[in-house]
């Protein structure tokens, strides 16, 4: 019987029942191997190994989370030069005309309330690093070594850690898919995990095949924190000398050079930016769970702390809140709380920033059938309570102290400046607020605000996910209801401000402005 003849007389049903029950059975091989190196340690952005085991330390409850970076101090004096000579030049961005004149305001306030002025802004940024760091520059790194002081590993968290794709069953937890912690090959070929009373040891076998081996250990082996360890299987050097410039009227991170060339065999060497990865770090605090405090180290010596502090606030707006907006149902969910908090991100022996925050907690309202596609897609349930957070500028951000802090260009200030959702750009202020899923996406709010919430992102975890039919609807129906608390956000500070009109309203309303002004967003311009 010929392939026409087989379409004439069979259904495809019927043709498929037909080879199940008659065809030879053949089982679907996963080459382990080749999955994780090409897809799994792979991802399009920088320091995601640090992004992976940060959060999962964060679902873990921990509140501190240290990175220690074993340098060979010998290889010091190696030369290597950048493969791309020319990377070091200034993002230009193109901005839409807005809030013309609110910089110039913000800027003269600046002088008006700020002693000391940093005079040349062009300075390199590592004028006022500590002679520490850089002996290290230009070292090859041997082996990087998490810590964290959270949950010990379970027997079932022992069991997932092992399985791809299993995903973390708390459907309040970050991870969603379960292949994150994989990202860690692109380090090390067998990645070590301490937890407890046990060592795991992830390890090739024939080469394709992973395995793994655990072991309860000795008493004096054992530990309250649980730690990752990766023994480097690439020639890693660390870049602690700066690869970035700073424009005067607007500060930006040029993405550091990814590998250089030992000047001497042509060797092409994979870099690790110390300076980025401290900007990394202290953004990746914004809306941590549970950590409040993030440490780097090198050779035993501390050479990076950040740390967050929340304080409560009783304000106009949780009263406003219960009047307009809780306990009212808006697209899939209902507003259950506001709760206001003043959030200061300071580091360690430096300065310090005070932001606004947030938080929205929100019960699930929805529909049986429709929870149970998105069920079937991710493996588990949504959440029945979930939060919606918001960061923005605290007007302490006018105040004499945090006022120099965006004048001044030293490393630090840099560093915290980076945190907020403004861009200060040719006297004018323009909106950068970024979405965050765990930490910051590529993913801009358009507005000057951060955002956290449940989003159902793309597996890189770059994107929100509109494509799927289902969790598309959910992750439209969350930036709904998310607009509507930001009208009333901003209607009811705007009242509160016209209530009090006499105490100076021109640095508030410079302020708000900035924060709640509209511009498209990218990449997804349907976000905002």
């Amino acid at each position: 019987m010929n392939e026409q003849n087989i379409e004439t007389f069979l259904s495809s049903d019927e043709l498929r029942l037909k080879i199940m029950n008659e065809g030879r059975t053949d089982r679907v091989e996963v080459n382990q191997r080749m999955l994780i190196d090409k897809m799994l340690a792979r991802y399009s952005s920088e320091f995601v190994v640090y992004r992976e085991l940060i959060q999962n330390s964060d679902d873990a409850q921990s509140t501190s989370f240290t990175l220690e970076i074993t340098c060979d101090p010998s290889t010091a004096k190696i030369n290597y030069e950048s493969i791309n000579k020319d990377h070091l030049s200034i993002n230009q961005r193109k901005k839409s005309k807005i809030l013309t004149g609110i910089g110039e305001r913000l800027k003269n306030h600046q002088k008006t309330n700020t002693i000391n002025s940093n005079k040349d802004l062009n300075n390199n940024l590592f004028n006022n690093q500590y002679s520490f760091e850089n002996n290290f520059n230009n070292c090859i790194i041997t082996e990087i070594r998490t810590i964290n002081n959270g949950n010990i590993f379970s027997e079932d968290d022992w069991k997932r850690i092992i399985t791809i794709a299993e995903g973390n069953t708390n459907v309040d937890a970050i991870g969603q898919f379960g292949v994150g912690f994989f990202s860690v090959f692109s380090y090390s070929e067998q990645p070590m995990i301490v937890s407890g009373k046990n060592c795991l040891v992830f390890s090739w076998q024939n080469g394709k095949t992973l395995v793994t081996f655990r072991k309860e250990l000795s008493d004096d082996q054992q530990q309250s924190s649980t730690s990752i360890i990766l023994k480097m299987k690439n020639k890693y050097i660390l870049k602690t000398k700066s690869t970035l410039e700073i424009n005067e009227t607007y500060n930006s991170l040029q993405t550091s050079t990814k590998s250089n060339k030992n000047i001497l065999t042509n060797e092409t060497v994979s870099t690790m930016d110390l300076i980025q990865l401290k900007f990394f770090f202290t953004k990746i605090l914004s809306f941590t769970k549970y950590i409040n405090e993030l440490i780097i180290k090198i050779n035993g010596l501390i050479v990076f702390q950040v740390n967050k502090t929340k304080q409560n606030l009783s304000t106009k707006l949780s009263i406003a809140a219960n009047k307009f907006i809780l306990n009212k149902t808006y697209n899939c969910l209902r507003f259950n709380s506001l709760t206001q908090t003043k959030q200061k991100f300071s580091i360690h022996n430096g300065p310090s920033i005070t932001f606004n925050h947030i938080d929205i907690q929100a019960e699930l309202i929805i529909d049986k059938n429709f929870h149970k596609q998105i069920q079937n897609v991710l493996k588990k349930s949504l959440p029945s309570i979930l939060h919606i957070q918001f960061l923005f500028p605290s007007t302490k951000i006018f105040d004499e102290q945090e006022s120099k802090l965006l004048i001044n260009n030293n490393l630090n200030n840099q560093i915290l400046k980076e945190l907020i959702p403004l861009k200060f750009h040719n006297q004018e202020i323009f909106p950068s607020g970024q979405i965050f899923i765990g930490s910051a996406t590529h993913q801009t709010t358009g507005i000057g605000m951060h955002l956290f919430t449940h989003f159902i992102p793309t597996i890189e975890r770059e994107n929100i996910d509109l494509q799927d039919p289902y969790i598309s609807i959910w992750n439209e129906q969350l930036l709904i209801s998310i607009g509507k608390i930001i009208r009333f956000i901003y209607d009811q500070t705007i009242l509160d401000i016209d209530n009090n009109i006499q105490q100076e309203i021109n640095q508030q309303l410079n302020l708000i402005l900035a924060s709640y002004a509209f511009q498209t967003s990218a990449p997804n311009k349907d976000i905002s």
